[in-house]
């Protein structure tokens, strides 16, 4: 397969439609190409040598002019980020397969979500090609609009694998819904800075613990398990929270402290809401320590207003349609992939 990937790249197509070939006295200087496709065929890179032509290149163009090269049967594939070689000898550019859907078919009820279940407790499966690895990457971010389908992701799915792991999950949200009364949540605004204020002493306490222990983190305790507090709807808090100062004073120290220290216990947040901008999400220094894992469902992820909060430096991307369950995710430690933002589909309960 990747011998025929490469013979789509023939000297018609580098000279004339990529132009990477150098003209000289003796005709045109034709660049080295290999090609590696990984051994399910779902992804790849093509390396094209770089002789002198790389300055000449406008890098999104580029990405997709070689998409565009990979037609017929390979069509399925697209080109989703590049990169130079340490040395600056080759230009990569990485394909993966974007019609092949790694979506989750969850069955509406608890069993069904056990065979999603991972022996590693702190590894979440959000899809069948992406783990958020919660001992690496302590908090998570998700944005989305209403009917995107956030709630489900977040308080139908990845709540109940938590507490079938083991973890303890509460579940506080601005507008009470079912999540909030299941899992004992919240729903007023006292109430949500008194739980998130609940939470940073249980924090103390456990780091307290972990000292005497003569430890380093809560990974090395046999007895702590991890804890998922959930804050959705944060734009509705926000709102309330204009209305008395002196309790948005609270919530924003408590909620900087619980995203600062909390991984260190194994508290993890998970904030929710429907826009990333600073009056429609976390404070500054919040907002700072989830951003290393990140989903964005819907209209808010085909937004570059919206992904320059969360995703700081990929404003600028091709403008997608995204469906129901469907967007970006950002998860730092989930492998190469998923450190720029990617294509992700949302589980799927039938």
């Amino acid at each position: 397969m990747a011998k025929k990937v490469k013979r789509l790249f023939n000297d018609k197509q580098i000279t004339d439609v990529l132009k990477l070939s150098n003209q000289t006295r003796f005709g045109d200087e034709m660049p080295l190409l290999y090609c590696w496709i990984s051994n399910d065929c779902s992804q790849g890179f093509l390396a094209i040598e770089n002789i002198a032509n790389y300055e000449r290149m406008d890098k999104d163009k580029y990405e997709q002019r070689i998409s565009g090269i990979l037609g017929g049967k390979f069509k399925r594939f697209a080109v989703v980020s590049s990169a130079l070689t340490d040395g600056d000898t080759y230009m990569l550019f990485y394909f993966e397969d974007m019609q092949t859907s790694n979506r989750l078919y969850v069955k509406d009820s608890v069993e069904s979500l056990k065979e999603f279940v991972s022996e590693d407790v702190h590894a979440i499966r959000l899809s069948k090609d992406l783990i958020w690895n919660s001992d690496e990457t302590a908090h998570m971010g998700i944005i989305a609009r209403t009917r995107a389908g956030k709630s489900v992701l977040a308080g139908r799915y990845i709540s109940q694998l938590m507490l079938l792991q083991g973890w303890t999950v509460e579940y506080n949200s601005a507008k009470y819904d079912r999540y909030v009364k299941e899992f004992n949540g919240k729903s007023t605004a006292i109430e949500i800075v008194e739980r998130a204020e609940y939470w940073v002493q249980i924090m103390l306490a456990r780091l307290d613990e972990i000292n005497e222990a003569d430890k380093e983190k809560y990974l090395e305790m046999e007895s702590m398990n991890d804890v998922a507090v959930f804050f959705d709807e944060i734009g509705n808090l926000n709102a309330e929270l204009e209305l008395d100062k002196s309790l948005k004073k609270r919530w924003e120290i408590a909620i900087n402290k619980l995203s600062a220290t909390g991984a260190s216990a194994g508290i993890h947040i998970i904030a929710i809401s429907q826009f990333a901008t600073k009056e429609g999400f976390l404070p500054s220094l919040a907002r700072v320590n989830v951003s290393d894992a990140v989903i964005m469902l819907g209209g808010a992820a085909d937004s570059a207003d919206e992904r320059k909060y969360l995703m700081a430096g990929f404003a600028d991307m091709p403008k997608r349609s995204y469906g129901k369950g469907q967007g970006i995710a950002r998860i730092l430690s989930s492998g190469k992939k998923w450190e720029i933002p990617h294509f992700y589909e949302a589980p799927w309960f039938e």
